[in-house]
């Protein structure tokens, strides 16, 4: 009788433990699959930090931020800028060497304004991305700043 008692508190513990065991795994490959998809989403916009691109590639990555902005459904105020919502809003901001001055822009500024505009006058200019800020929540890529150089 005390055989098969101490055989089936065995059996439980090792029950307990397996289970225990599973969840654990369960979470772990739940963070990394987490942290290899920030990691992928940050790297198409990481690529263009501290490097020259043309205008035309501007236009592009202004072109995927804004559909990437869409399908998140990310909110957008009165002027039609993208509201930052902390978690998966992404904002590209455009330094314009404007007289002795700079000018800043939003990617909804020059979006609204039609992309052919903005190819046409400053697709031949180059630009270089000197700032990335992230989201604190979800260290996904926040906001980016271009300046024409």
């Amino acid at each position: 009788m005390k055989v098969v008692l101490m055989s089936k508190r065995f059996f439980v513990i090792l029950i307990i433990l397996a289970v225990v065991t599973i969840i654990s795994i369960c979470f772990v490959n739940s963070y990394r699959s987490k942290l290899i998809k920030i990691q992928k989403e940050n790297e198409q916009y990481e690529e263009y930090y501290n490097i020259e691109i043309l205008g035309t590639e501007l236009i592009s990555i202004i072109n995927k931020t804004v559909d990437i902005n869409e399908k998140n459904d990310i909110q957008k105020n009165e002027q039609g800028h993208y509201i930052d919502n902390e978690k998966n809003s992404i904002s590209i901001y455009i330094d314009f060497a404007y007289k002795e001055d700079v000018m800043t822009l939003s990617m909804e500024d020059i979006y609204s304004s039609g992309t052919e505009a903005f190819i046409k006058r400053y697709s031949t200019a180059s630009f270089k991305c000197t700032n990335i800020s992230y989201h604190e929540k979800t260290k996904l890529v926040k906001s980016l700043t271009f300046e024409e150089i």
